[in-house]
This record gives C-alpha cells, structure tokens and sequence, in this order.
C-alpha cells in the first residue's frame, strides 16, 4: 500500500527587526546550495533529538526533483504543492522514475531572512503536517531543492521510504 502525506503550503515571511539565527536582515547573499545543506542538516538534527535512527540518507537525484520544482514556483510566480499544470508530488517523482512506498514534501517561500533555512526549519517544526513529515519514522531518504532570488528562496523538501 503507497502512502503519500503532504505539508500544507505555508508562506514564511520574515518581518523587520530581530536578531539571531533567522533573523531579517540583508540575507548577504547565502547560495542555494548553502541553504540547501543546512536545511538538510536540520533535517537530522530534529530527528536525531526525537531519538529517530539512522539519519536520513541524502539523496541526489531527490534534491534535484526539489530544486527543479523550487525554481519552477520561482519562475512561474505559484507557490503551492500542485503546479500549474496540475502535476503533484507524486507526478513529480513518478515522471523522474522515483521508486518509494512512502512520500511527503514541504515547501517554504523565505525572504529577507539572514538563515533562511533556519528561519523555514523553525516555522516547518511548528506546523503540525510539516512536522510529522520531518520526524515520520518510515521515511529513509531526502532532498532539498532551494531557488533565489535576491533576498527570497523557495525551498522545497521531499521525503521517501523506499
């Protein structure tokens, strides 16, 4: 039996003023892939601190699908987990050949934030769908996939059990 969860599509605005990790501020230019390695990082920090084992595996070709999906929200001006087309995750990982049992994605739209994987992270743990994709026990592999521009990122996470 296939199980697919999704997180509700929340966009995370960071407000002015504040200090410390994920504060607003002049995001200085942090690259996508920088975002995309913290983000993942903090993936296995909150599952290794709810005693969840092993960590999850990091998966190339799943950060790819997330990427393209992250840059397709940047460049069509959408944000949301079905794209114009109509196409969800389960399209996405079908189409790019992705075996799994089980699939989850969270999507976060971050600006002016100086962390904005933290900032997401963060926001992502307070949410009841997004937090029962990141700490779901069945799940073995992920990708994070991030898209700038100026000071916004698009970061889109998607979760397998294979």
């Amino acid at each position: 039996m296939r199980w697919v969860a999704w997180g509700l599509s929340v966009v995370l605005l960071a407000a002015c003023g504040g200090s410390g990790p994920g504060s607003p501020t002049d995001p200085g230019g942090l690259s996508e892939a920088q975002v995309e390695a913290l983000s993942f990082q903090l993936l296995n920090e909150a599952r290794a601190a709810e005693g969840i084992e092993p960590s999850l595996v990091q998966d190339p070709g799943l950060a790819e699908i997330a990427r393209l999906y992250s840059r397709q929200m940047r460049d069509l001006g959408f944000f949301s987990h079905v794209d114009p087309d109509g196409h969800d995750l389960t399209f996405r990982l079908r189409a790019a050949g992705v075996a799994f049992t089980a699939a989850g994605e969270n999507l976060a739209f971050v600006t002016n934030a100086s962390d904005p994987a933290g900032f997401a992270h963060v926001r992502f743990l307070q949410n009841p769908e997004h937090r029962a994709n990141i700490l779901d026990r069945r799940i073995t592999h992920a990708g994070v996939g991030v898209a700038r521009q100026g000071s916004d990122y698009w970061i889109t996470q998607l979760f397998v059990q294979r």
